[in-house]
């Protein structure tokens, strides 16, 4: 199943949480993120970008599949 259809799926969750907590900074403006809440998670690219004008300008260039709101895959 494609990973992005998996939006419930506790796994993709924990990955992404494991990808946060191994680049807590954001990878746009390299500012720590400090909390999992406030990550926008790019599963297919391991990155990890502020959400809102980090998370925007990442989305102009096609980055990977972000995880969304956290709690929702």
């Amino acid at each position: 199943m494609d990973i992005a259809a998996r939006h419930d799926d506790p796994a993709v969750e924990e990955l992404a949480r494991a990808i946060y907590a191994l680049f807590p900074r954001c990878m746009r403006c390299g500012i720590e993120i400090r909390r999992y809440e406030d990550a926008d998670v790019r599963i297919l690219t391991n990155r990890v970008v502020h959400r809102g004008h980090c998370a925007d300008e990442e989305n102009q260039l096609g980055s990977g599949l972000s995880t969304g709101t956290p709690g929702e895959g």
